[in-house]
């Protein structure tokens, strides 16, 4: 039997590959996503539209789960802690309209992804990212 780890890691690798359709196919179809900074929650498609539209701001990203700085599970539970790096490769054009050049900054930031799984898919997830050290790498904020 697959364990909920496992699954974790096959989502975290579909990622790094762009693998999206793996990467969705991981994703119940009524899942409930939470990311912080956002006032409401969202689901599948929006989640995976995410995903595509960060990998092609940020083409060299890479989560770094081999290995995971954490990863553990009880039930139907997990929690992985990554480091996501990358580069700012291409401009980026900020929520205020404001545009950042691409500067080739680095970021290396922790990501923390808890989830609940259902019939082998990720019910309900929430995402917890450093955006105050992603933010300041990028020259964003200072």
């Amino acid at each position: 039997m697959i364990s909920n780890l496992t699954r974790m890691r096959a989502v975290d690798d579909a990622w790094n590959e762009r693998d999206w359709a793996a990467y969705e196919g991981l994703l119940a179809p009524g899942l409930v996503a939470y990311a912080a900074g956002d006032a409401a929650p969202h689901g599948r498609a929006e989640h995976v539209d995410r995903a595509r539209r960060f990998c092609s701001r940020f083409p060299e990203n890479h989560l770094v789960t081999h290995p995971y700085i954490a990863a553990f599970g009880h039930g139907d539970q997990t929690c992985t802690i990554a480091r996501l790096h990358g580069r700012l490769t291409r401009p980026l054009t900020l929520p205020t309209g404001a545009e950042v050049r691409a500067s080739g900054q680095v970021f290396d930031v922790v990501l923390v992804t808890v989830c609940r799984w259902s019939a082998g898919a990720i019910a309900e997830q929430y995402v917890f990212m450093d955006r105050a050290s992603f933010e300041r790498a990028l020259g964003i904020r200072s």
